[in-house]
């Protein structure tokens, strides 16, 4: 079980790291565009819990308009009709995300506090594990 949850610690992280390199990459590299909020979707989370993230469509560069999910749910400021900054690559408009400072960071933060909650889990359950048989030797 602990194996278990240093590796889904580890994704979790993971994904954080990768998004990071995203972000840095298209602030460096990526153009900015208006973006509309055409429709909210709805994700099964599991457990009967849905997660709803925004559609985003934006005309990029070249004149061809171009359709993106958000990475992060919560679609509360972010009502359909709705303008907003997007920022993508131009050479591959897939990578595109939503530029505002909120978004961007629920994106880093989210799978970091995941990461970090399943990393405590798996060294509490270690700890737990090891104490449990320190007396059994005599």
């Amino acid at each position: 079980m602990v194996v278990l949850f240093a590796l889904a610690g580890s994704f979790a992280v993971y994904f954080a790291y990768r998004e990071t390199r995203v972000q840095r990459d298209l602030k460096r590299h990526g153009t900015l565009a208006r973006g509309r909020v055409v429709r909210h979707h709805d994700d099964s989370a599991g457990r009967g819990s849905t997660a709803t993230f925004a559609i985003i469509e934006f005309t990029g560069t070249d004149g061809v308009l171009h359709t993106f999910q958000a990475q992060s749910s919560g679609v509360r400021r972010l009502p359909v009709g709705e303008e907003v900054p997007v920022r993508y690559r131009a050479d591959y408009p897939t990578i595109a995300r939503i530029d505002l400072a909120g978004k961007k960071r629920a994106n880093i933060l989210i799978p970091l506090l995941v990461g970090a909650l399943f990393f405590g889990g798996a060294v509490a359950m270690s700890l737990d594990q090891g104490g449990s048989h320190a007396g059994h030797g005599r």
